[in-house]
């Protein structure tokens, strides 16, 4: 890549890839523009202290800042974030600092339900055999195409620009044996017949020839895709990557806030484009003919997620009386929003209920039956914007829980996400007074995930280690020592670790952690008790997500975050986004039910729902104030 006069490049080590940069660019954007990821939670305000890298040689402009003491700028220390580029330099990138994407090499192995009951795609391909034109025929080459329609029993079709664009030499080319590909909008008002329809695109009748629908699942962390053969209605195996929003901040909030600022907007849909590109470009190795023969995108994201994506202001999601821009999305050409997707592709996002209970929830509630089943239900997202749903067959209410990214590993001193050196697994031996940890990856640690925190807590808390406050009680066990944040709890010394540090486990992790669990119980609780009902009542919990597929049930319990139900009455479905999203892209009568399952949805504003405050107070302990909610 040629580089102008007044630009030159940084080297981000260990994987040596160098961007182009101009004076005055932080380092975290440089990173971003190179698809690098670097920790961040805080959105590059600087007051996290994630994002450190080492600078190995040249200069940047920086200062120490809150979180690098004098000794660690001297040793070449710097926040991506702050630092500012003023020349060509290197940097190293300490791996607890780097966002690992290696989880998302392989798609989830959860359970999940494709069964389309109609089969009745929103796209439809039709073989023509049209008679050429001659002295006594001259009718126009769209008018022809769009008479044989006719007589297959599609009338007032709208048309896409380069479909007539290219139809003259198509036609040609094909001695007018033309395959039709048309679009049917699902109608709301009458599920009979499409509210209307579009021919997308002429092309070479091959009978061996599939054609392609993509689901797409887009999430605060993560981005998730899956190719259908819409001719067989036949799911290929799901690939994901890091959304590339994550170092403009680890949660929605942050994103909405640095939305508002400058380029925000227009860098963060950048960014999580990019990432479904290289999505694509992953797809590409193994269908290389997709992109001609893709016709249809279903995207279920929340309800940020989605704004961001389309590059729609966001801010007013997080404002009193906290109201999107939009609720309920039209068809959206993705061509236009920069996916490398041919212009006749169709785009279409799942609606959502509220600014906080978004498309993904509606997807997940189409995924796991909950709407049809008689049981009462809780459906659970657990995440750093928490969703919850309550209901059955009859009725559904549902709500949004500020849990924060502890359970993203984020909020915790050592924290990281569910990644190789992440520890995961934890063993107490209390008459002993040893633990052991399993770490993913089977490798030195790095740091603690999400699941990891919640067994290391149960476990300390079962001991007797840590108190119903979250406070370090037993000043016999081995491991305590005085840090600078209080007491914490040594897991890994340095010389044990991935990194150069201890990885420890402070009092103000765990009391963020409680914080998490106790804003989902309560939550649980307010729409529990709003409809009249109890804890007990509950017959189903299905918990959705990545974060479900390694969680503890009996330690989730132990320390709050579930409700104490008998462990059968539990169970995981995975990526509901996503399976959610294939079913809509394979039957328009599902993305009909998705818009019906919305409809049924009453939203709960927890904030300014009266008792939740109460019940969320009295969850700050562990497991709860109220004993008898989880006697065992």
């Amino acid at each position: 890549m040629s580089l102008e006069d007044n630009a030159f490049e940084i080297t981000f080590l260990p994987d040596n890839v160098k961007v182009p940069a101009e004076v005055g660019e932080t380092i975290m954007d440089i990173a971003n523009r190179g698809h690098i990821h670097i920790n961040a939670s805080c959105g590059g305000e600087g007051v996290c202290g994630r994002c450190q890298i080492e600078l190995r040689s040249g200069e940047v402009t920086a200062s120490p800042g809150l979180y690098l003491s004098e000794e660690d700028f001297a040793s070449g220390l710097r926040l991506a974030c702050r630092a500012k580029a003023s020349g060509p330099a290197t940097f190293f990138i300490p791996i607890e600092s780097r966002a690992d994407a290696s989880s998302f090499k392989k798609a989830a192995k959860a359970e999940e339900d494709l069964t389309v009951t109609e089969r009745d795609p929103m796209v439809k391909r039709f073989d023509l055999e049209l008679s050429p034109p001659d002295a006594n025929d001259n009718l126009a080459d769209l008018d022809r195409v769009l008479q044989a329609l006719a007589n297959e029993g599609l009338n007032d079709l709208d048309v896409e620009l380069g479909t007539f664009k290219k139809a003259p030499q198509t036609l040609r080319d094909e001695n007018f044996k033309v395959r039709a590909s048309v679009y049917f909008e699902p109608s709301l008002v009458d599920p009979s017949r499409p509210a209307y329809s579009r021919l997308l695109s002429l092309s070479k009748a091959k009978l061996d020839e599939t054609y392609y629908g993509l689901s797409v699942d887009v999430g605060t962390t993560s981005v998730w895709v899956r190719l259908v053969d819409l001719a067989t209605n036949a799911p290929m195996p799901s690939i994901g990557d890091l959304n590339g929003q994550i170092s403009y901040g680890e949660d929605v909030i942050s994103r909405i806030v640095y939305a508002s600022k400058g380029e925000g907007l227009k860098k963060l849909q950048s960014q999580v484009i990019a990432t479904i590109n290289g999505l694509l470009a992953r797809l590409e190795e193994t269908y290389p003919e997709f992109r001609e023969n893709l016709l249809l995108i279903t995207v279920a994201g929340n309800t940020t997620m989605s704004h961001l994506l389309v590059g729609v202001e966001p801010r007013y999601i997080r404002l009193s009386p906290y109201v999107p821009a939009v609720a309920s999305w039209p068809s959206i050409r993705p061509s236009f929003l920069g996916l490398d997707v041919l212009s006749h592709t169709v785009m279409k996002i799942f609606p959502s209920v509220s600014s906080y209970v978004g498309g993904d929830i509606v997807s997940g509630v189409l995924a796991s039956g909950l709407y049809k089943r008689p049981e009462l239900t809780l459906f659970i997202d657990v995440g750093t914007n928490g969703e919850i749903v309550i209901g059955n067959e009859d009725w559904m209410t549902c709500a949004a829980c500020s849990a924060g990214p502890a359970f993203e590993g984020g909020g915790v001193k050592c924290g990281m996400r569910a990644a190789p050196g992440a520890i995961e697994i934890f063993d107490y031996e209390p008459d002993v007074k040893r633990h052991h940890l399993g770490v993913i990856g089977r490798g030195k640690p790095i740091g603690i995930c999400g699941s990891g925190l919640i067994n290391i807590v149960a476990a300390l808390y079962r001991a007797g280690v840590i108190s119903k406050q979250g406070k370090y009680v037993d000043n016999s066990a081995p491991y305590l020592r005085s840090g600078e944040d209080g007491l914490e709890y040594v897991l890994s010394p340095a010389s044990e670790s991935a990194g150069d540090r201890d990885v420890v486990l402070t009092e103000i992790d765990i009391e963020n952690l409680i914080r998490a669990k106790g804003a989902m119980f309560s939550g649980y609780q307010t729409l529990v008790e709003g409809v009249g009902l109890t804890m007990g009542d509950l017959e189903r919990v299905i918990i959705a997500g990545g974060f479900g597929s390694s969680l503890n049930l009996d330690n989730a319990i132990e320390i709050g975050l579930l409700p104490n139900l008998p462990l059968e009455r539990f169970s995981y479905i995975g990526n509901s986004s996503l399976t959610g999203a294939t079913l809509a892209v394979m039957s328009g009568s599902m993305w009909r039910l998705a818009q019906d399952i919305r409809g049924r949805m009453t939203n709960f504003e927890l904030s300014e729902t009266p008792g939740y405050m109460d019940k969320y107070m009295a969850s700050q302990f562990i497991p709860h104030t109220d004993a008898s909610l989880f006697a065992r």
